[in-house]
C-alpha cells in the first residue's frame, strides 16, 4: 500500500526523469554518430586533382543535406569503384574495376564490371591494360581512360583497399556464399594462399577476398576473368544484403572507423549523407549487374607477345547505352 501511495504521489517526477534520461541518451548517441560520421568522411575524402565540379543536386544553392534533414535525392551520377591491392613498397594496383550508375530517387544501381586486362588507351600513357592505369596515374588515369573508352562522364570515384574489405566482411559476421568447386592456389612471391572447399558456407573476410580474386589454380584448369567477375558481383550482392540488416546498423560505429581508414573517395560529406538517406529506408534497393564483354587474344605490345582483353566497338556502344538508360530521369 505504501509503495502504491509513493508511486501515486511521485509518478510525474519519476516519468519526467525517466524520459529526460532517455532523451539525453538519444541526443548523445546522435551527437556521437554525427561526430563519427564527420571523422570518417574527413579521413576518406580525397578529391582527384583537376576534377571538374560536384555531383549535381536538385538545386546548386541548397546546402549539403545531413543525416538529420530531408530534401531532394541526389541527381543520378556515375561512380567509379576500385578494389585496390596496395602492398608495402609497391604502387597500388586496381584488382577490381567497376562502374556504378547510381539513381538515388529510384533506389537503383547498374553495376558494370570491367575486365582488368581490357586493352585501351590510357590517358597520357598509350595503349595498355586498364588495371595498369592505377599504378601509372592513380584514380585519375583510370577515370579518364574509361571516360574516353566508353564515351561517358564519370562523376565520382571510390576505392577500398584489400585490408579494409577483409575487416568490413568480418565486422558484418561474414558473407554466405555457395562455393561451386574446390579452389586452391598458392604464390609465395606475393603471399597468396587460397584454399576453399565447395559448398554453402559463411566466408570470413580473408576467404571472401580469396573467393573474389581466385583465377589461377594448383588443381587444374584456370578460371576465366568472367568467372572471377561473376564471383566479385556475387560478393557485392551478398555484402549489399548484409549491409541492410539490423546487425549492420548496430555496428555503425565500428564500420565507420574501418571505412574511414581504408576508403578513399571524392564524394562529399553531404553527398554521402544524401545517399544514406536514399538507400537506407525500408524500400528494397534494385541492383543490376553487367560485364564488359570482349575476346582474350595474344597481341604484340612493347615488343612482348601477351594476352589482352579486346572489346569491340559494338560492345562499348552497348554498355554506353546501358549506362545512359540507368541514369535517365
Amino acid at each position: 500500500m505504501m509503495q502504491f501511495s509513493f508511486w501515486k504521489k511521485h509518478w510525474k517526477n519519476i516519468l519526467f526523469h525517466t524520459l529526460s534520461c532517455l532523451l539525453i541518451g538519444a541526443l548523445v548517441t546522435v551527437a556521437y554518430t554525427a561526430y563519427q560520421y564527420k571523422q570518417m568522411t574527413a579521413k576518406w575524402y580525397a578529391p582527384i586533382e583537376g576534377s571538374t565540379g560536384a555531383v549535381k543536386q536538385a538545386s546548386a544553392s541548397l546546402p549539403p543535406r545531413d543525416l538529420l534533414t530531408t530534401g531532394e535525392p541526389l541527381k543520378p551520377f556515375l561512380l567509379l569503384l576500385l578494389g585496390v591491392d596496395s602492398r608495402d613498397g609497391e604502387s597500388a594496383r586496381s584488382d577490381t574495376i567497376m562502374l556504378a550508375a547510381i539513381h538515388p530517387s529510384r533506389q537503383s544501381a547498374y553495376l558494370l564490371s570491367i575486365p582488368r586486362d581490357s586493352y585501351m588507351q590510357l590517358a597520357g600513357k598509350g595503349y595498355d591494360k586498364i588495371n595498369h592505369a592505377m599504378a601509372y596515374g592513380g584514380p585519375r588515369m583510370v577515370k579518364e581512360s574509361l571516360e574516353k573508352f566508353l564515351d561517358v562522364k564519370i562523376d565520382r570515384y571510390m576505392s577500398v583497399d584489400f585490408d579494409g574489405f577483409r575487416q568490413i566482411v568480418d565486422e558484418l559476421g561474414g558473407v554466405t556464399v555457395d562455393v561451386k568447386k574446390r579452389m586452391k592456389y598458392s604464390d609465395p612471391s606475393d603471399d597468396t594462399y587460397i584454399d576453399l572447399q565447395p559448398g554453402l558456407q559463411t566466408l570470413t573476410g580473408e576467404q571472401a577476398l580469396d573467393y573474389a580474386r581466385f583465377r589461377k589454380s594448383d588443381l587444374g584448369r584456370e578460371d576465366s576473368d568472367y568467372q572471377r567477375i561473376n564471383r566479385q558481383q556475387e560478393i557485392v550482392r551478398a555484402l549489399a544484403a548484409k549491409g541492410a540488416t539490423v546487425e549492420a546498423y548496430s555496428k555503425a560505429f565500428s564500420l565507420m572507423e574501418i571505412l574511414g581508414n581504408h576508403v578513399k573517395t571524392d564524394l562529399t560529406e553531404g553527398e554521402i549523407a544524401s545517399l544514406l538517406l536514399s538507400y537506407g529506408d525500408a524500400t528494397p534497393n534494385a541492383l543490376r549487374t553487367d560485364t564488359l564483354i570482349g575476346q582474350d587474344e595474344r597481341i604484340w605490345h612493347n615488343g612482348i607477345l601477351g594476352w589482352y582483353h579486346l572489346v569491340p566497338s559494338s560492345e562499348r556502344e552497348r554498355v554506353h547505352q546501358q549506362i545512359l538508360q540507368a541514369l535517365s530521369q
